[in-house]
């Protein structure tokens, strides 16, 4: 059976992804999981974020994984960094994070 062709999605992420916001966000990024889907999401905006919109980035790079995609998360601040820290899934933030000089262009 050939690989299935993978697309590339890329999404910019709002400044503020607290509990209020989460379910906006859902309704933004759900539609871009799909088979074999290589989901970029720019955090350069990020001032706030919160325990829930990490919970659903979460969830969405383990959706992405078992249908054969990747989430890549680029230009994050020390905010969205420092809120993984905080959670203790720095292990999970370095999985997903790219080196602004790393970042694909494509898209």
């Amino acid at each position: 059976m050939p690989p299935l062709e993978q697309r590339k999605v890329c999404h910019d992420l709002a400044d503020v992804l607290d509990a209020s916001a989460v379910r906006d966000l859902y309704a933004q990024i759900e539609p871009l999981v799909s088979e074999a889907t290589l989901l970029t999401l720019n955090a350069a905006a990020v001032e706030r974020l919160g325990t829930q919109a990490v919970q659903l980035l979460v969830a969405t790079a383990r959706a992405l994984e078992m249908n054969g995609g990747r989430l890549a998360i680029v230009n994050t601040t020390p905010t969205f960094r420092e809120a993984y820290a905080d959670l203790g899934l720095l292990a999970e933030f370095d999985a997903r994070s790219i080196v602004n000089a790393e970042k694909d262009t494509d898209g």
